[in-house]
């Protein structure tokens, strides 16, 4: 049994870092090379991540859904067959409206491939030791971010471009739906009912708390959207090289996967309202640096901001959760916030639409980085939230992470 839970284990790590790394972290490089092609506007490619965002977060129940009735494997399979179809809808594409149908499969493939599903299969395995193993699966999901952007953009500028490029994800796709059908397989029945408990939460969707850290978490997958979508033109703007943009997006994906490594040693340490707080305002310090700052130092200094900030923050939006409503209520809740970050979906399309008025990004990226600031100020008013059992924060840590 032990030999089978690894297994499982090596075939949702693998499965969520795939999925990272092909649509949220690396779909803006290939994109802004899609663009050029066709002439589309910054807008019109930024609706694009509008249709992932929304299409991702309207589909987050299908998994509730699914995994009763066909289990978490074929829930899997499923995932990572809609995301080659969503691969082959790309590599075909032949104007905007075409490659939103593929965006918006990628988003429902996401949503059944990652997070939820994984969680569920690797909780069901490791009992006890679950929370340890859900944070290698985090970790080497996050890691999915590193390599994705500097992939994406090699594929674009030897792999016969973005088309190339799509063609290569497919196939890949395909392979690990092959993977995932030999490896995965469901937990004991025992283990399966328990990870499967939820409760009530009424009480948290009418409290200051979660009102507060709701929009923490929603105006969190707004930098990270845009950031996504946006970089790629907005670094070219600045006469950068497109292997800038990637890079930038790779390092500070590896920052916030080091961060969500230290997640548990984290939470046990610092008043996680705190953390919010820093959280918030290093995003914001990271978006004024990407939009005013320029291509040197502080484009570094944006890349270690930025993956600090956001990995803080969505640790913090959980943990205070858990903190706040409990082990039940506040891991049912988290799935009430990641419905609301729908609206995220929509910053990519209103920085493209500030850059086609203006001609510049910046003003776009700075007023979402200025909206932060009296957000981390709103946070200092939390009260002290009470205190769970350690066993439960623990378990909760394991949403941390989940994008769109």
């Amino acid at each position: 049994m032990i030999r089978r839970g690894w297994l499982v284990l090596a075939g949702v790590c693998a499965i969520y870092c795939f999925a990272s790394a092909a649509t949220f972290q690396s779909m803006g490089v290939v994109v802004f090379a899609m663009a050029a092609e066709f002439g589309w506007s910054e807008a019109a490619a930024g609706g694009s991540f509008l249709a992932l965002g929304l299409t991702c977060c309207a589909s987050s129940l299908l998994p509730v859904v699914l995994i009763p009735r066909i289990g978490g494997r074929w829930t899997i399979v499923a995932g990572c067959l809609i995301l080659a179809a969503g691969f082959a809808t790309a590599w075909r594409c032949w104007n905007l409206d075409s490659f939103m149908v593929a965006a918006g499969l990628f988003g429902v493939a996401f949503s059944l491939m990652a997070n939820t599903t994984g969680i569920y299969l690797t909780a069901g395995w490791f009992g006890e030791r679950a929370p340890r193993m859900i944070g290698v699966y985090l970790t080497v999901g996050a890691l999915g971010g590193v390599a994705g952007p500097p992939v994406a953009q090699a594929l674009v500028s030897s792999a016969g471009g973005w088309r190339g490029h799509w063609a290569c994800m497919a196939v890949m796709a395909l392979g690990l739906a092959a993977l995932c059908a030999l490896l995965l397989r469901e937990p004991p029945a025992g283990d399966r009912e328990a990870a499967a408990q939820t409760a009530g939460w009424a009480q948290a969707l009418l409290s200051w708390p979660f009102a507060m850290i709701a929009a923490s978490m929603v105006m969190t997958q707004i930098c990270l959207l845009t950031v996504f979508s946006v970089i790629s033109p907005h670094v070219a703007r600045l006469g950068g090289p497109a292997a800038l943009a990637a890079s930038l997006l790779s390092v500070q994906a590896l920052v916030g996967a080091a961060a969500t490594a230290g997640a548990g040693w984290v939470a046990e340490r610092i008043d996680q309202r705190r953390l919010l707080v820093a959280g918030l305002l290093a995003q914001a310090a990271a978006m004024l640096l990407l939009a005013y700052g320029g291509l040197g130092w502080s484009a570094d200094a944006f890349a270690v901001l930025f993956g600090l900030g956001w990995s803080g923050t969505s640790l913090a939006v959980t943990v205070l959760l858990v903190q706040y409503f409990g082990h039940r209520a506040g891991s049912t809740a988290l799935s009430a916030v990641w419905t609301l970050c729908g609206v995220a979906a929509f910053g990519p399309s209103a920085a493209g639409l500030v850059a086609d008025r203006t001609g510049s990004f910046a003003p776009g990226l700075a007023g979402i980085g200025v909206v932060l600031v009296p957000l981390a100020a709103a946070g200092l008013l939390m009260r002290e939230p009470s205190r769970q059992a350690s066993s439960d924060l623990g378990v909760d840590l394991a949403v941390v992470g989940e994008e769109a």
